[in-house]
């Protein structure tokens, strides 16, 4: 498993946490103490929510909330233009980013769905192979032919 600050989501997200940041500083006032905090707190989250699921036995569920947020960092960037606290270049630059998080998210989740999906699958073939069962009927019915005969230990 790769560091989680080695890996482009959690550069994306630092930089977008980065960014946002600067932006929230040249807020009006009456935005920055309570849109612009929670903006920031959201980003931060994604950060967060990076190294969550870095760490994490079951991914999908961190990935689903951190695609969650990603939408409502987008809705608050376009709030934040319609409130002209920042502007169509600073926004655009803004989504660019959360594009890719949000790209990366889903492309991590579909393979950590996946895996899970294989893991449970190989675990379920390894079991029918203990018994037998993976190599045929025939082989079942040997393999508990044996067992009968060596009885219960």
């Amino acid at each position: 498993m790769a560091l989680h600050t080695d890996t482009e989501i959690y550069k994306a997200t630092y930089d977008l946490c980065k960014l946002v940041t600067e932006y929230v500083a040249n807020m009006e006032r009456k935005y920055k103490a309570d849109f612009g905090a929670e903006l920031r707190k959201r980003c931060m989250a994604l950060v967060m929510r990076t190294y969550e699921a870095n760490t994490a036995e079951d991914k999908p569920p961190i990935l689903r909330r951190m695609r969650q947020e990603v939408e409502a960092v987008n809705l608050a960037l376009c709030l934040a233009v319609d409130l002209r606290q920042i502007s169509v270049k600073q926004y655009s630059r803004a989504i660019a980013l959360t594009g890719s998080i949000g790209k990366q998210a889903t492309g991590w989740q579909k393979h950590s769905e996946s895996a899970l999906a294989a893991g449970l699958s190989r675990q379920s073939d390894q079991r029918a192979m203990e018994s037998g069962r993976a190599a045929g009927p025939q082989a079942h019915r040997q393999a508990q032919q044996g067992y009968r005969r060596q009885g219960p230990q």
